[in-house]
């Protein structure tokens, strides 16, 4: 069993980023229906699951501390509504203004890598400046608050900072004229990536991490001690962190406690889902 395992650290990664990933690249070439790219997403959702379980970083982070359904919420929500800006890119693709500056005659694959790399830019800086403004971290506070990291964690964003980011990242695409079958991919792109990048499970990428925004890296974004976690920004590549060096890496010195993640001085910061929406205007106040 411990030879299945060794070879499962190696491989759930590349099989979560460029297996199920690359099903999304491969179905939106052949404009494929929405409900089979759905069904890629699904099995990812599964896989990172059975990867938290069958390899856990930390096994306590796999037990519900009675925060499953406010995950879930902000889940659903995050999904539903304040993604609105990437679900209804495709449709916003057909407005664009810059459609002349795209490169439309690249291989479908490329293009794709375009546009993460532009989305990912975008998002990346606004997030970085997240931490920089006192006005935009509270509402990107409630990001921070868990006190264990796991695949859902990445879809747990108050609505407005969700807003934010996706607008950064977004608008860009539009001027450029991404076209609609290039768009189609990202929304799935990015909720797999979220599950790599939160993801319990302890698998071993090697030199991808370096490149690749992943679990390995971001545990370090998420520390509570301010003078580490303000690190690791990207959300698909740490290209934006090498070149703003924000990025850290220390292979065995990730976070490994739920005491050392979180908000640092802020002990006290809602649980609830309700209550989280409410604190960053509260803190207006």
């Amino acid at each position: 069993m411990e030879w299945f395992r060794w070879v499962f650290r190696y491989a759930a990664w590349p099989l979560m980023m460029f297996g199920f990933g690359g099903a999304v690249v491969w179905l939106g070439a052949g404009g494929a229906r929405m409900v089979l790219l759905f069904l890629v997403l699904g099995g990812a959702v599964a896989f990172c699951f059975l990867s938290e379980r069958l390899i856990p970083y930390q096994p306590d982070w796999n037990r519900d501390r009675g925060d499953t359904v406010r995950d879930w919420l902000h889940a659903l929500v995050n999904i539903t509504l304040n993604r609105a800006a990437l679900w209804l890119l495709p449709a916003f693709a057909w407005l664009s203004p810059g459609g002349g500056a795209w490169p439309h005659y690249w291989p479908f694959a490329l293009q794709v890598v375009l546009a993460v790399l532009v989305l990912d830019f975008g998002i990346a800086a606004a997030h970085h400046a997240s931490h920089r403004f006192e006005l935009l971290w509270r509402f990107h506070a409630v990001h921070h608050s868990p006190k264990r990291l796991y695949g859902f964690n990445g879809l747990m964003k108050h609505p407005v900072h969700q807003s934010i980011e996706l607008v950064a990242g977004v608008l860009p695409l539009l001027l450029l004229g991404i076209p609609r079958e290039v768009a189609v991919t990202l929304p799935f792109l990015v909720s797999i990536t979220l599950l790599c990048q939160h993801s319990n499970a302890d698998f071993c990428s090697g030199y991808f991490r370096y490149l690749f925004a992943n679990a390995e890296v971001h545990r370090f974004h998420h520390s509570n001690d301010a003078s580490k976690g303000d690190v690791n920004f990207g959300l698909f590549t740490n290209l934006y962190d090498h070149l703003a060096g924000t990025f850290h890496y220390q292979a065995g010195k990730a976070p490994r406690a739920s005491e050392a993640i979180g908000i640092h001085d802020r002990p006290d910061y809602p649980t609830r889902y309700l209550a989280q929406l409410i604190e960053p205007f509260r803190a207006l106040g």
